[in-house]
């Protein structure tokens, strides 16, 4: 009779253990900062983007205030996170300064062909330029100092994916579920319990 009652408790145990080891730790959810610049897709994409500030995203849903809705009054728009193919979010801003570098010293040095050169006359006209290197080089250097200057003015968003199963997961439906081993008098209960 020992034997039996030994025999159950260690099955018991085992079952437990292999219960316990066999749950998966889930990833840590993701927290968005509110008020942050989003834009999503949706399956029915009638159009492109749709671009706003973050309200709040779970597992469910994504809610956002859409660019252009008014300050006051029911302004968020809540999509359901199944109808969400892409979610992007703003995470910094770049400058063009090189790319205007580039593109004011190729039309500088452009221009540079294009003015007269005269040795004789730049000594006295500032409409001519001594030697064609003379042309090229400063128009080219200082067309490029003034294609960095405004690229460097133009600011682009740069947009990060997110993950939407980093939201979290779907709710699941049973709420919680237990299991307990807890010795009793003459042998061991193994309690389930599930709430809804």
């Amino acid at each position: 009779m020992e034997t039996r009652r030994l025999g159950t408790m260690v099955a018991v145990l085992v079952a437990g253990a292999t219960v316990a080891f066999a749950q998966t730790p889930e990833p840590p959810v993701l927290e968005l900062p509110v008020g942050a610049r989003v834009r999503v897709r949706t399956h029915p994409a009638t159009g492109g983007w749709i671009k706003g500030v973050l309200a709040g995203a779970d597992s469910e849903s994504i809610a956002l205030v859409p660019e252009g809705a008014p300050p006051l009054g029911p302004n968020q728009l809540r999509l359901p996170r199944p109808a969400v193919t892409r979610f992007e979010i703003v995470t910094g801003t770049t400058r063009h300064w090189l790319r205007g570098l580039v593109i004011g010293a190729a039309l500088g040095v452009a221009m540079g062909f294009a003015i007269d050169v005269d040795p004789v006359k730049c000594e006295f006209d500032d409409n001519y330029a001594c030697s064609r290197g003379e042309a090229v080089g400063l128009m080219g250097g200082f067309s490029a100092v003034i294609g960095a200057g405004i690229g460097g003015l133009v600011k682009k968003d740069v947009w990060t994916p997110v993950g939407l199963d980093a939201l979290g997961p779907p709710p699941a439906r049973v709420g919680r579920t237990g299991l307990a081993l807890r010795a009793v008098p003459g042998g061991a209960s193994l309690d389930l319990s599930v709430r809804f």
